[in-house]
Formats: structure tokens, C-alpha cells, sequence
């Protein structure tokens, strides 16, 4: 018998890529607007919405690499 679309190994891929989309996605708007903020606030435009949201990228790779890799462990072990 199918499993159809609710097959639990095709959620999981799909919670996983989803969570790289949003962690990646979320950072880059949250340093965007971090950085709108202290421009204004501070009145050091442009620097903040350009400096923010590449610290803001690098804090989203950093969670994609550590997501990663604990699902690599993960698939290491054995009666996985």
C-alpha cells in the first residue's frame, strides 16, 4: 500500500529544508531590520542596512552548519 504524502521520511526532508529556507530567510530580514533601526536611530545611514544584514547572513549559516551537522550525526549512528 502507498504511503502518500504523509510518508514521515518526505516530512521530515521537507522540515529540513524548510528549516534552512527560514533560518537563512529570517536572519537576513532580522539584520535588514536591525540595521534600518540603528540608522535611524543613530544616524549612521547606510552603514547599519549594510553591515547588519551580512552579520545577520552569517549568524543563518552558522545555524544551517550546526543544523547539519547534528543531522549527520544523526545518520551516523547506528539503528538509525
Amino acid at each position: 500500500m502507498s504511503q502518500g504524502l504523509l510518508d514521515p521520511e518526505l516530512l521530515g526532508t521537507l522540515k529540513f529544508y524548510g528549516t534552512i529556507a527560514f533560518d537563512l530567510a529570517g536572519s537576513l530580514l532580522g539584520g535588514f531590520l536591525l540595521g534600518r533601526f540603528l540608522d535611524n536611530a543613530l544616524g549612521t545611514r547606510p552603514w547599519g542596512v549594510l553591515i547588519c544584514p551580512l552579520l545577520g547572513l552569517a549568524a543563518g549559516f552558522s545555524g544551517v552548519y550546526r543544523l547539519v551537522m547534528h543531522e549527520a550525526q544523526k545518520k551516523k549512528k547506528p539503528g538509525r
